[in-house]
């Protein structure tokens, strides 16, 4: 710019980069050797003088001749950068002179990816197939291991923030005794944790004694919950997580998840599948053995509500009536929030409910599959949850009373429908001989006087 005075310089014009004949590619992420190969790589001028012209973007291909490599986007930006031509002199000094000004650029801002170049099969990745596509088809002419392109080794092609510290676990590792992993050549802390007993109805015994090491977990302000629980568990030897931890908060006691696990593992085992799924069990006793842990089974309850999709999008804008998780009814009071729901048969306070379980026959040998009730007895106890849970819901959400086509409802409605029809059935097939034989009478009544007068 000219400056007002006696040594005011010369004004300097300089031109605007042209698009077509830019004489220096964009921002190219590495030091260009070969100015005409860098212009190739983003697909030649005319495609710069397109992506300035429509505002679109520019692709780059660091390997052009390699078809496997995802090309990496370059973003238009509005610069004001000096284009300045330097040339180095023999005494190792520049000349530099400007040449125009960039007002628009285009850089790539992700990562560029790992390149997997293949064998000299396929020319090192200049062709994508061998030979030609006929021959890799037919399998003429093909030899050595067939080449499979892999996936890309990496999808996050942004950079990421990320704080260079000291690995914890080494930190870790210093203090506390750390033992190999077996067949690898790392390593792991060694933990004082100790696992709960976990037993499967195909194993013949059950443990009667808690885990070595489990007492040497516990905090002194713990041992008053392992007492609590014992209590518990002599009052009732098997218990879902859920009615002990009510019955503790009634007698004063919060724990937390942690004290709830290892106060668990000293008093009780896990029952890990079968009719007492996810039971804890007073150690030293055994479901199969005694007939009156029928009343302890476990139903898992699948309310046929939350199969439906009116129950989805209820969630989804926040119209469901969804109890807290922390609060979760394990007397079947309220209708089931979650689509599979553990209830204890004993816990479940339902008059038909407790009928069905004292006036159902025993079987001789406990079952896998029922425990020690049959499956008829199950099928009545689940009808009646499923009915009784459609009712506490339309009590609950007045909406639902106008609504006719709840599952459980309607067949409800069927089967008693279908049973109001047998006796009428069985009446109607009572009646048909009667009429028939009427009828029949009747018929034969004018035969026999035609009979009598032709005589």
């Amino acid at each position: 710019m000219a400056e007002d005075g006696a040594d005011a310089a010369e004004e300097v014009k300089l031109p605007r980069v042209s698009s077509v004949e830019a004489p220096e590619p964009p921002d190219v992420p590495g030091r260009v050797k070969d100015v005409e190969e860098a212009v190739a790589a983003v697909g030649g001028r005319r495609a710069v003088a397109d992506a300035i012209a429509d505002r679109a973007r520019l692709r780059l291909r660091l390997c052009r001749s390699y078809q496997f490599q995802a090309p990496m986007p370059m973003k238009r930006y509005r610069t004001s950068d000096l284009l300045v031509k330097a040339r180095k002199k023999p005494d190792g000094t520049w000349d530099c002179a400007p040449v125009a000004w960039v007002p628009t650029s285009f850089r790539a801002e992700v990562l560029a990816d790992f390149v997997f170049v293949p064998g000299e099969q396929l020319k090192y990745g200049e062709s994508p197939v061998i030979g030609s596509i006929e021959q890799e088809i037919s399998g003429e002419g093909v030899g050595g291991p067939p080449y499979m392109p892999p996936a890309y080794f990496t999808r996050v092609d942004t950079p990421q923030a990320y704080d260079f510290e000291e690995n914890s676990f080494l930190k870790r590792q210093r203090n506390k005794d750390v033992k190999a992993i077996t067949g690898t050549g790392e390593s792991k802390l060694s933990r004082d944790w100790v696992g709960v007993h976990v037993v499967k109805f195909q194993n013949e015994k059950v443990p009667s004694e808690p885990p070595e090491g489990a007492k040497d977990m516990l905090r002194d302000d713990e041992r008053e919950v392992v007492d609590a629980l014992k209590g518990l568990f002599e009052e009732r030897p098997l218990w879902l997580r859920g009615p002990a931890e009510e019955r503790l908060r009634e007698k004063g006691l919060q724990p937390n998840v942690s004290t709830m696990q290892k106060t668990f593992i000293c008093v009780s085992y896990l029952w890990s599948d079968g009719p007492w799924r996810q039971v804890y069990i007073r150690l030293g006793y055994d479901p199969r053995q005694h007939t009156e842990s029928r009343f302890m089974q476990v139903i898992d309850f699948r309310d046929r509500f939350l199969k439906e999709r009116r129950a989805y999008f209820e969630r989804v804008q926040g119209t469901f009536d969804q109890t807290p998780a922390d609060a979760l009814d394990c007397h079947f009071r309220t209708p089931p929030v979650n689509r599979s729901q553990l209830y204890q048969y004993i816990d479940i306070e339902d008059e038909v409910v407790q009928q069905l379980l004292n006036s159902s026959e025993i079987l001789e040998e406990c079952s896998f599959k029922t425990g020690w009730l049959p499956q008829k007895t199950l099928d009545a106890i689940r009808e009646r949850m499923s009915v009784k849970a459609e009712l506490l819901r339309r009590t609950r959400q007045p909406h639902l009373l106008q609504d006719a086509s709840t599952p459980a409802l309607a067949e409800a409605a069927s089967s008693s429908g279908k049973q109001d029809e047998a006796p009428k059935k069985r009446l109607k097939d009572k009646e048909t001989p009667e009429t028939d034989t009427q009828e029949a009478d009747a018929e034969a009544a004018p035969k026999a006087k035609r009979t009598k007068r032709k005589e």
